[in-house]
């Protein structure tokens, strides 16, 4: 991280003038971070307090952790709050309180407090519970004052854990229910998002380039039965188009950019979506948007899009076979996708993006294959200056999913099936992208464990630059088989440990999707 980075709209308060100082941590780079919707947020949020300063702080291996703002230590804030994202980042935040002197066990704390939110800390918290004093489950905005508040006037655990309502996991208290924001049109939005300044390294550079990011709605309708967020962050709230309209004109004004980001779970279901594109366009402004669904997408809105300057179309079929697609719940036929990329063609798209995920529950050799058949089958719509990225994950069941009880497929297996794959789609035009599954049997463990992994969280954070290799031998070493862990079946007569959240999903519901698809 360079020491001096120029950003526009950083926000810098004097330290005495407040009563807590908050270091809002993103556990892995700055480019990431920066990409990340919820860091603006959550800095938004803290810094529109007068009684708060907030800085950020990301990850950089082998470095002491500082702040942006001030290059203050870890150490010298009242709180350090992490934005858990994905579950390998957990050894990154351990890390960055080790480098910073700060104990990272909570019983071994005094202070700071450290607290933890995002996806990761509603999936399953256990696994980071003997690191942090507080996790928030769910959304931030409708509880923001209260934590707040709660974080200035505790004096220990104790005083912390009783000042905290239920939407909180707490070391002491084993329970919770999901913070919901209602109505995101009512929201606040950062507008005046913190953004690099050239020059600066190209490894800085946010995903989407200097964008503003939009949010357009949070959470999904669809209940696609593999999917985390459709499950746990459900039902769907749209913003209004007046609302977005407000936020861009604002936002680019602010930032100066001249590119928007539109973020949601699904862009396509939006109301006003072709109006939304159109507005964005007769501003001038460039475009950037996540996968679309085949189904749902048309030659109108994908000339809009690219009109807004991206050629890239991302598609998610998930399976390459019917029957797989239809036991995820998202069932939609080979022509739909034709379709897509044929109007795609026309409307001036040059590259396809596609994900795919292999060891699926009931998955056979004749489903890998449809994978590869499949892809080709797209690539022969496409002119050959054309090329098709093709993505491959192996499948990791997510906790209040109706896959919850399932298990990651064997090691040996996934290893199979993405050699299989690698040799049937050595294609010129295909760009092939293959997860080492290694790192999906962590994540499996991580997404599905409990209080065993956060030893091995601990022993992988204090060796540093963590590899696959590495989680392995630490949790041999602490008498834990990460495979077994990862692709255990999970009975469904047992109480799984996240099962104490209450994410607005009755366990039957879970249940009956689970025993139709299986």
């Amino acid at each position: 991280m360079p020491k001096f980075l120029r950003e526009r709209n950083v926000v810098k308060k004097d330290w005495r003038k407040v009563k807590l100082r908050i270091a809002l941590c993103y556990p892995n780079v700055y480019a990431a971070g920066t990409t990340s919707l919820a860091t603006h947020l959550l800095y938004y949020l803290f810094n529109s307090r007068e009684d708060v300063a907030c800085e950020r702080v990301f990850f950089e291996t082998n470095e002491v952790p500082y702040s942006l703002e001030s290059r203050q230590p870890l150490s010298r804030f009242d709180v350090v709050a992490f934005s858990l994202q994905f579950e390998v980042d957990y050894p990154h935040a351990v890390e960055m309180l080790l480098r910073s002197g700060i104990p990272p066990l909570a019983a071994e704390r005094n202070r700071p407090w450290v607290i933890a939110g995002g996806p990761c800390a509603m999936e399953n918290p256990f696994p980071m519970l003997p690191f942090v004093d507080a996790f928030l489950i769910g959304d931030l905005e409708p509880v923001c004052d209260l934590l707040i508040d709660a974080l200035i006037q505790a004096k220990s655990q104790t005083e912390l854990d009783s000042l905290l309502d239920g939407h909180f996991f707490l070391s002491g208290r084993h329970d919770a229910q999901r913070a919901f924001l209602a109505n995101l049109d009512k929201a606040p939005h950062p507008t005046c998002q913190v953004l690099p300044e050239p020059p600066y390294p190209k490894i800085m550079e946010p995903a989407f380039g200097r964008s503003l990011l939009v949010e357009v709605s949070r959470g999904c309708n669809r209940r696609c039965n593999f999917c985390l967020t459709s499950y746990q962050s459900g039902p769907c709230r749209e913003r209004s188009l007046t609302t977005i309209e407000n936020i861009i004109d604002v936002g680019t004004q602010c930032t100066g950019v001249e590119k928007i980001a539109l973020i949601a779970s699904g862009l396509g279901d939006y109301s006003h979506l072709g109006s939304l594109l159109n507005s964005i366009v007769e501003r001038e402004l460039k475009l950037s948007v996540p996968a679309l669904r085949a189904d749902l997408v048309n030659l109108s809105i994908l000339e809009l899009i690219s009109r807004g300057g991206q050629r890239t179309l991302t598609l998610a079929p998930e399976a390459g076979s019917q029957r797989l697609r239809n036991i995820l719940a998202k069932g939609i036929p080979d022509a739909d996708f034709y379709k897509a990329i044929d109007e795609a063609i026309k409307a001036g798209f040059n590259m396809f993006k596609l994900y795919f995920l292999i060891g699926l529950p009931t998955e056979t050799e004749e489903d890998i294959t449809a994978i590869s058949k499949f892809s080709k089958s797209l690539l022969e719509l496409s002119p050959k200056r054309h090329r098709i990225h093709v993505s491959i994950s192996p499948f990791i069941p997510k906790p209040h999913t109706p896959f919850q009880w399932c298990g990651l497929a064997p090691l040996s297996l996934l290893k199979k099936r993405l050699s299989k794959l690698k040799k049937e789609l050595r294609v010129g035009r295909i760009k092939l992208d293959l997860t080492n599954p290694r790192w999906s049997v962590i994540q499996s463990a991580l997404s599905r464990g409990s209080t065993e992994m956060a030893p091995v969280i601990l022993s992988v954070a204090q060796e540093g630059r963590q590899t696959a290799g590495k989680w392995f031998r630490a949790a041999k070493e602490l008498g834990i088989n990460l495979e077994a862990l990862a692709t255990k079946q999970l009975s469904t007569n047992d109480s799984l440990p996240w099962e104490v959240l209450d994410v607005g999903l009755e366990r039957k519901i879970l249940l009956d999707r689970f025993r139709k698809l299986t």
